[in-house]
């Protein structure tokens, strides 16, 4: 996905296409973290309450870090 980004002329982009980019990767990001915490081979590691908090963690500021970035459709 940020190859994608790194490809385009990002000059060229509107607020709302960084936005939206923005939202997209985080909620990417956000997704694969669940699953990292729901895959069984987690389970079977012996550090399994550290992977698990760290991933919370990660859910976490992704989460909070999404919630900071303005809805701004329609809008310049």
């Amino acid at each position: 996905m940020l190859n994608k980004l790194k490809e385009k002329d990002t000059s060229k982009l509107t607020k709302e296409e960084v936005y939206d980019f923005l939202i997209k990767y985080l909620e990417d990001q956000i997704s694969l973290s669940e699953r990292i915490t729901r895959n069984e081979e987690s389970f079977d590691t012996p550090n399994w309450a550290l992977q698990q908090a760290y991933q919370m963690g990660m859910q976490k500021a992704y989460t909070r870090v999404k919630d900071l970035i303005p809805l701004t459709k329609g809008k310049n």
